[in-house]
């Protein structure tokens, strides 16, 4: 791919919405390369297209607003989750699969939730999974990188308990 389409892809991925969100506007980079990002919910979607984001992950239960339309731009995954008991395995491993072949291609995946700490940290470590990281090095990276996160001991037990998975 060009570096033209590509940003061109990239530009038409960023979402405007409303006021900046209080929380956070900063990513929190889990992986090497600086392609898979974690964060609570954003409004101002800006912040994904400095960092080059073309695939969202939305775990939250609402849609986020002004999810792009333009053909082939965006990538947007919603599946929203509770933040309790785990959620169907074969959907959570699905999307884990798919965010992983994704990042492997270069491209760039945000996932998100309410506040950014169990569900995007669920996803997002299934992903590094995927990507050939052992449970327990996913649980130390997600903590080191994004501080308070896999608070469910749910969550970070199942993470743990993964292998390498090809």
């Amino acid at each position: 791919m060009s570096s033209a389409p590509q940003a061109e892809s990239q530009a038409a991925c960023v979402l405007l919405s409303g006021p900046m969100d209080l929380f956070s506007m900063e990513l929190f980079q889990v992986d090497d390369k600086g392609h898979l990002f974690i964060s609570p919910a954003i409004s101002d979607w800006k912040v994904l297209d400095r960092h080059g984001v073309d695939t969202i992950i939305d775990l939250d239960g609402d849609l986020d607003e002004g999810v792009p339309t333009v053909p082939n731009s965006c990538l947007y995954i919603y599946f929203p989750i509770f933040d309790e008991d785990l959620p169907n395995l074969e959907k959570l491993h699905a999307i884990g699969n798919l965010g992983a072949s994704i990042v492997s291609s270069g491209h760039r995946v945000f996932s998100h939730c309410g506040m950014g700490f169990n569900r995007s940290a669920l996803v997002a470590g299934l992903i590094l999974n995927k990507l050939g990281m052992p449970g327990p090095e996913v649980v130390q990276r997600l903590r080191e990188r994004r501080p308070g996160a896999l608070f469910n001991e749910t969550f970070a037990a199942y993470l743990e308990s993964l292998r390498h998975i090809t």
